[in-house]
């Protein structure tokens, strides 16, 4: 039978035949999280040395905290510019290209910025981060096209979150550890040697190296995505199966006589083709008059779609709420660290509740990175074992619903926990706000990920999407620092220091604006086919413009999904003695 080309709607996981229970594809998975794994190390390592590197600067103390905001914010600025670019290059270009060649910009910038030695240079490093590095929304869109059911999204969607928690664990520690080594390790880096002249080499050496690692795991195993480029000829990824053979040869002792299939999590051509295919001598195209045809962007699967289809009603809601997640929460992990390091309230200087509360608690960066690394542990446990069943029982809006109620708390009672006296006390405090802080990261990161998703109105639109929603975001991480920051130091010099705590209060009490106005989407190919042509205009096209006959009939390209529809499988299967697919994507019916 002719093949018809591939279009967006053509599933990633096909299973033929029964109904077998949807598994994970682990593998693909797996290079993901290598992928994925260097870049929270890169972003959060600073988390712990940046203030000392502001102050080795020369910046005054009281200014500290506005310069950290304004290096750490700049990272994002510059991704809010590329980040729509690099996600619709994507789209035309292929995934696994623009996720190598973010790693490769990741890896020269860090290495720039851990020699800095003022804060232009400081932050011109961080702002080439930004923008020749887009892979955040492209990791979440290869996810969504290799997973596309919607009983597997909240594990699927969870490994990024989980990567990133990880990554966030070693991060504070390698930049707190390995930072200013001549001074916290002089036995081992002798003063007034090579790390004395840059003592915050060594954290982003150490991270371009791992960030190297992941550049030649994605460039021998990583599998394209992107319809259309799926089995195109890729260098790569053949020596990563020659790889991939001489290993398995290496542990299996035994070999079948007869050859056998490896199947990849990308599947051919033939399991992808649709079940109604063209055929010239058979099949002729329905039409309405002899006028030309209207062109169909489906035909041409790397033709962008108009913004209208990228961004619908529930997209813009989510997006906007991600846009304010990403305002409080990088803004509270940009000034807390400023906010821990800052030197306890003196005579001069004490504390007037309940306004003025200034200083901090004069923590070192190995004590910093060891309360950011605690939090990780936390998180990434939170993740692998409490978000899946909780999501798959309350769905996202819920969960993020609740987030939104527990964050205004965290930012009111934050500044507050200088006042406690009792170091037991102390320790309950921040271990109750450890322990929400992560809860709450957790449940809202993953959750509004997942939403935008299942948004998309075509998979041919995810790249874009998630390209539009981490520029949004990163416009968000950089408002946010820089504004936040400004107001620490902001309030460390006047009688008002709980400023920068109010508003962050006031921006997560502004999610409530919009969380009731969502909804749980189905996902691309996700909805049935009398829901879909209602609400989706691109459906309602395929109805006019797409339709074929076949032996006479009039058939159009229909979405099943649903297990209830098993008698209408049932009735096209014996009418046309052709394979039933059971899968998100679309299968022709008559």
């Amino acid at each position: 039978m002719p093949k018809m080309p591939p279009e967006e709607s053509t599933p990633l996981i096909v299973r033929e035949g029964g109904k077998p229970k949807p598994k994970l594809p682990v593998k693909q998975l797996a290079v993901l999280v290598v992928c994925r794994l260097a870049e929270p190390i890169c972003l959060t390592s600073i988390l712990s040395y940046l203030p000392q590197m502001v102050r080795s600067f020369g910046v005054p103390e009281t200014d500290v905290g506005f310069w950290v905001g304004i290096t750490a914010s700049s990272f994002s600025i510059a991704q809010c510019m590329t980040g729509i670019a690099w996600g619709r290059l994507s789209d035309r270009v292929g995934r696994k290209p623009i996720i190598l060649c973010g790693i490769l910009g990741m890896l020269s910038s860090v290495l720039v910025f851990g020699f800095a030695n003022s804060i232009a240079m400081a932050m011109i490093s961080r702002s080439c981060i930004g923008l020749l590095n887009g892979n955040v929304g492209i990791l979440r869109t290869v996810v969504a096209e290799l997973v596309p059911e919607r009983e597997l999204q909240p594990q699927a969607f969870s490994l990024l979150p989980l990567t990133w928690s990880i990554g966030s664990i070693a991060g504070p520690i390698i930049g707190g550890f390995l930072s200013e080594p001549a001074k916290n390790h002089p036995t081992l880096f002798p003063p007034g040697g090579f790390f004395d002249r840059h003592p915050f080499a060594l954290p982003n050496m150490f991270t371009a190296a791992i960030l190297f690692m992941a550049f030649v795991f994605g460039t021998l195993f990583l599998e394209e995505t992107l319809v259309g480029h799926r089995h195109r000829y890729d260098p790569g990824r053949e020596v990563g199966k020659k790889i991939e053979a001489f290993l398995s040869s290496i542990f299996t002792r035994f070999t079948s006589t007869k050859p056998t299939r490896k199947h990849s999590p990308i599947p051919t051509d033939e399991e992808t083709a649709p079940v109604a295919t063209h055929s010239s001598t058979n099949y002729s195209s329905t039409t309405k008059s002899p006028s030309p045809p209207v062109p169909h962007t489906h035909n041409h699967p790397h033709v962008p779609l108009p913004w209208s289809q990228v961004l619908t009603r529930q997209s813009i809601y989510n997006i906007l709420l991600y846009f304010l997640i990403a305002i409080h929460v990088v803004s509270y992990d940009s000034i807390l660290p400023v906010f821990f390091s800052s030197r306890p309230p003196t005579t001069k200087d004490p504390i007037r509740l309940p306004f003025h509360i200034p200083g901090g608690f004069g923590l070192s960066t190995a004590h910093i990175g060891l309360i950011y690394s605690i939090n990780a542990v936390i998180t990434m446990l939170l993740q692998f074992l409490l978000y899946p069943p909780i999501a798959r029982h309350y769905g996202s809006v819920k969960l993020l619903a609740a987030s939104a109620a527990i964050y205004p708390f965290i930012y009111f009672v934050t500044p507050y926990t200088l006042a406690i006296t009792s170091t037991s006390g102390l320790y309950t405090a921040w271990s109750i706000i450890i322990l929400l802080k992560s809860v709450t990261g957790v449940f809202a990161f993953t959750s509004s990920t997942i939403l935008i998703t299942n948004t998309a109105s075509s998979i041919r639109v995810l790249g874009t999407l998630n390209g539009f929603a981490t520029s949004t975001a990163a416009m968000g991480r950089a408002v946010g620092p820089s504004s936040f920051g400004w107001m620490f130091s902001l309030g460390q010099k006047s009688e008002w220091s709980t400023i920068p705590w109010v508003g962050l209060t006031i921006v997560a009490a502004m999610m409530w604006v919009w969380l009731p106005k969502l909804v749980e989407g189905d996902g691309v190919g996700g909805e049935s086919s009398s829901s879909s042509d209602s609400s989706d205009d691109e459906n309602e096209q395929d109805g006019e413009n797409g339709a074929e006959v076949i032996d006479g009939e009039r058939v159009r390209s229909i979405e099943i999904v649903e297990p209830e529809r098993e008698e209408e499988e049932e009735e096209c299967r014996k009418h046309k003695g052709r394979r039933r697919r059971l899968s998100m994507g679309s299968v022709g019916e008559q």
